[in-house]
C-alpha cells in the first residue's frame, strides 16, 4: 500500500509539471507537498485551508522552474496570501524582487495588510519582510492633490511639472523659497527624511497611510518611495508601472534590478487584456479638436505649410471631417425629418486610410506635407508646454497631443487594430478611435521576467487568457475548486424575465416584472442585498421607470462618476446596516465595476445578490471587430470575446457573497438566458417560486 501511495504521489508531481490545464482534486492536494521543491510554511501566517497548500506548492514549483503560471481560485480562497507567501519565500532565498501589480487601490491595500500578518509571525526576521505600495503620481504628488488643475494632469504632464519644480528648488538661492515645498524639504531636511524612512520600515504603511503621513510632515512621498524601493523585495504597483514602457523603465531604474531578477504577480488578472487594449488604443474627439482651436488662437495661431493655412484652420478642417465621417458611417445619409436620436448605433468601422485621405484631398497636399504638419504641431505644442510651465501651470498642450495622435494614426499597423468612428454622446462629442484588438502587442516584457504569476477568481477558460496575452504554450494553467462548502450558497435564476433588448421591446411587461422581483426580495428579507446591473445605463433606466419606488428599506446607489473616497463611504454605510439586528439595506451597483470586483462583504454585510440580466457586451462595431479578430486568430471569437467575459462578470458579482467557510448567501439571476452559463455556474438552479426558495435556504 505504501508503495502504491508513493507511486501515486510521484505521478501527481509529474502530472503537475507536464499538463497544460490542471483541475486539482482533494487527492492531489493530499500528496502535493511531496514535490521535488520542498515548501516551507514558516512564513504562512494562518492555519492553511483547503487548496492553499496546493496553490503555494504549485507556485513554488513554477518559480524554481522559471516559468509562468495562470491560475484560478474562487473569491475568498486566499490567493493573495498564498501568492505573497510563496513568492516572498523564494525572493528572499534567491535575491529576487517581486513586482505585485493590481488594478485598484483597494487590492493594493490588501497586499500590505497580508504582509503585516506575515511579519507579525516572523518577528525574528522582521527587517527582511518589508514592502512598498506605489500609486500613480496624481495620487502621490501632494502638490497635485492640493491643486485641481494639477490633479487632472496625465503621468507625462505631471512628470514634466515635477521636473521643473525640482529644478527650481535645487537652483533656489539660500533663504529664497522656490519650487515645490515638499521637494525642498526632501532635499533640505535629511534628519526628517531618515525619520520617515524608519517610520515606514517599522509600520509597513499602505500607500494611502504613507501619503497622509508625508503630507503632515510636508515632505514628498514620491521621492521617499524611490529610496524605500531600493531596500525592499516587494513593490506593489498599478498595472501601468509594468505595461507602459516609459513608466516601467523609470520603476526598474529605482529597483536597480534587471528583468530576469524580477517575479511579476498580476492580481485580478482577468482585467489585464482589456486594460492593455485600452492602454494601446488612441482616440481623437470633437472636444479635443475644439480645445486645439482655442489653444491655437490663444497662443498666436501659427502658420502651417509655409503660410498656406493656420493651425486653427487645420483643426477646424479636422472637425468637419470628423462630423462627416460620423454622418456617413454611423448614421448613413440622414433623410429629411429623421433625427440622430432615432438611431441606436453608436459606432462604425471606417476604411483604414479614410481620415488621412480626406485631409490630403481637402488640403490638396501630399503625404509628406501631412508629416510636416504633424511635426509642426508637436513642435508648437512643446513650445506651449514650456510657456505654461513658466507660468506655473500644468504643462499641457492639446496641439502636442494632436500631433502625437496623428503620427500614431497614419503609421498604424492595421492587422492588430480597428479604426472606428464613435458617437456615444448623441452627437455632442464624436471621435475617431484606433482600437487595439490584440493585447499581446503590450506583453512582450512578460518573457523577460524570471517568472510571472497571473491569478484571479474568474479566469475560465484559461486558454483564452493565455492566448490573448501571447503567453508561452508551456504556461502552467491550474483551476482550483472552491474551498467552501457547497451547501453555503444557492444560485437561482427565473425564466419569466430577460434583459435581451428584442424581447423587452416586444413584451412591455418584462421591465415591471423584473422590478417586482427586486422589490419582493428586498422587502421580504431584511438582509443586506446588492442589486447588480449590466451597466450604468441599465441601472438608470430601471431607476427612471420607478424600479426603486416600492422598496421599503435604506437604499444606496453607486454613481458612475463617484470618486473613490465617496464610494468607500457609501459601501461602509451599507455594510453597517447589515450589522444591525433586523435591519438591512439595498445597494445598487454594476457588474464589472469597483464594487463587484475589489471589495469584501463578509458575513451579514452581504447575504443576497440580485443580478439583473446577463452582462453581454454591447454589439458595437468595436465588439464585432474583436470577435472577428479572435475568430481569425484562434477560431474562437464568440467563446473568447463574448461568452468568457460575460461569465467572468457574473462570477465576480456572485463571488461577493462567500468570503470564508462560515459565510452563507444566495444569488438570483433575473434572466432566462442564465442557463447558457451552466458550465461556469455548476450549482445554478431554476426557481419556480423565488421567495419560497430563498426563505427555505435562509431558514436552513
Amino acid at each position: 500500500m505504501v508503495m502504491v501511495v508513493k507511486k501515486l504521489a510521484k505521478f501527481i508531481c509529474y502530472f503537475l509539471s507536464h499538463q497544460s490545464i490542471i483541475v486539482l482534486t482533494d487527492l492531489q492536494q493530499l500528496y502535493l507537498p511531496m514535490s521535488v521543491y520542498a515548501l516551507r510554511m514558516d512564513l504562512f501566517p494562518y492555519e492553511p485551508r483547503k487548496n492553499q497548500t496546493a496553490i503555494m506548492q504549485t507556485i513554488k514549483n513554477t518559480l524554481n522552474a522559471g516559468k509562468t503560471i495562470v491560475f484560478e481560485s474562487g473569491t475568498g480562497s486566499g490567493k493573495t496570501i498564498c501568492t505573497l507567501t510563496s513568492t516572498l519565500e523564494y525572493a528572499l532565498e534567491n535575491n529576487k524582487k517581486i513586482v505585485y501589480t493590481t488594478r485598484t487601490n483597494a487590492q493594493q491595500r490588501q497586499v500590505i495588510l497580508e504582509l503585516r500578518e506575515i511579519r507579525d509571525k516572523m518577528k525574528d526576521e522582521k527587517d527582511k519582510i518589508f514592502g512598498v505600495g506605489i500609486q500613480g503620481r496624481a495620487n502621490m504628488c501632494i502638490l497635485a492633490r492640493d491643486d485641481p488643475d494639477f490633479a487632472s494632469g496625465t503621468a507625462e504632464e505631471l512628470s514634466k511639472l515635477c521636473s521643473n519644480e525640482k529644478k527650481k528648488a535645487k537652483s533656489a538661492k539660500k533663504g529664497k523659497d522656490q519650487g515645490c515645498i515638499y521637494y525642498r524639504n526632501f532635499i533640505g531636511d535629511k534628519e526628517k527624511v531618515d525619520r520617515i524612512l524608519e517610520w515606514a520600515k517599522e509600520n509597513l504603511p499602505t500607500a494611502e497611510e504613507f501619503i497622509e503621513y508625508c503630507g503632515r510632515n510636508k515632505i514628498c512621498p514620491y521621492e521617499l518611495n524611490k529610496l524605500l524601493v531600493r531596500e525592499t523585495s516587494l513593490i506593489i504597483v498599478p498595472y501601468i508601472y509594468v505595461f507602459d514602457m516609459m513608466i516601467r523603465n523609470m520603476l526598474f531604474d529605482w529597483l536597480s534590478a534587471p528583468e530576469e531578477d524580477i517575479i511579476l504577480v498580476v492580481d485580478e488578472a482577468h482585467n489585464l487584456p482589456n486594460y492593455i487594449r485600452d492602454l494601446f488604443s488612441a482616440q481623437l474627439s470633437m472636444w479635443m479638436l475644439n480645445s486645439c482651436v482655442s489653444e491655437a488662437e490663444k497662443y498666436g495661431d501659427p502658420s502651417l505649410l509655409g503660410g498656406k493655412t493656420h493651425v486653427s484652420t487645420f483643426c477646424k478642417l479636422l472637425i468637419d471631417i470628423l462630423r462627416d465621417l460620423r454622418d456617413t458611417y454611423v448614421y448613413g445619409v440622414l433623410e429629411s425629418g429623421v433625427r440622430r436620436g432615432d438611431f441606436k448605433k453608436d459606432d462604425a468601422f471606417i476604411p483604414s486610410h479614410e481620415f488621412e485621405s480626406e485631409i490630403l484631398s481637402r488640403l490638396k497636399i501630399t503625404s509628406k506635407s501631412l508629416h510636416d504638419i504633424i511635426g509642426d504641431l508637436m513642435a508648437y505644442g512643446e513650445k506651449i508646454q514650456e510657456y505654461r510651465q513658466k507660468e506655473n501651470k500644468l504643462p499641457r498642450s492639446y496641439l502636442h497631443k494632436l500631433g502625437i495622435f496623428l503620427d500614431f494614426w497614419v503609421s498604424l499597423e492595421m492587422n492588430q487594430y480597428a479604426k472606428l468612428i464613435v458617437d456615444a454622446s448623441q452627437g455632442k462629442n464624436p471621435r475617431i478611435e484606433s482600437f487595439c484588438l490584440d493585447p499581446s502587442i503590450g506583453t512582450g516584457i512578460l518573457r523577460e521576467f524570471h517568472s510571472s504569476i497571473h491569478m484571479s477568481g474568474t479566469l475560465e477558460p484559461l486558454e483564452e487568457y493565455r492566448d490573448s496575452l501571447g503567453l508561452s504554450k508551456d504556461t502552467e494553467m491550474v483551476s482550483y475548486p472552491s474551498p467552501f462548502p457547497t451547501d453555503n450558497r444557492r444560485i437561482f435564476f427565473v425564466s419569466d424575465v430577460t434583459t435581451k433588448y428584442s424581447e423587452i421591446a416586444r413584451d412591455k411587461k418584462i421591465i415591471p416584472r423584473m422590478g417586482q422581483h427586486v422589490t419582493d426580495v428586498c422587502n421580504t428579507f431584511p438582509r443586506n442585498t446588492i442589486v447588480f446591473f449590466p451597466s450604468f445605463n441599465t441601472l438608470s433606466m430601471f431607476r427612471n421607470k420607478g424600479g426603486f419606488d416600492g422598496i421599503r428599506r435604506s437604499l444606496y446607489i453607486e454613481e458612475q462618476e463617484m470618486s473613490q473616497s465617496v464610494l468607500m463611504d457609501l459601501v461602509s454605510d451599507f455594510k453597517e446596516c447589515g450589522l444591525r439586528e433586523g435591519d438591512g439595506a439595498t445597494l445598487f451597483s454594476v457588474m464589472g465595476g469597483r464594487i463587484s470586483e475589489g471589495m469584501d462583504f463578509p458575513a451579514e454585510q452581504l447575504e443576497i445578490a440580485v443580478i439583473v440580466g446577463i452582462p453581454y457586451p454591447k454589439p458595437t462595431a468595436r465588439q464585432r471587430g474583436l470577435q472577428k479578430y479572435y475568430d481569425l486568430k484562434f477560431r474562437k471569437g464568440w467563446e473568447y470575446t463574448v461568452e468568457a467575459p460575460t461569465a467572468r462578470k457574473l462570477m465576480q458579482s456572485i463571488g461577493r457573497l462567500i468570503r470564508d467557510e462560515n459565510d452563507r448567501g444566495v444569488a438570483i439571476i433575473l434572466d432566462r438566458r442564465a442557463t447558457r452559463f451552466k458550465k461556469y455556474i455548476k450549482d445554478l438552479k431554476e426557481s419556480k417560486n423565488l421567495l419560497e426558495d430563498i426563505e427555505r435556504f435562509m431558514d436552513n
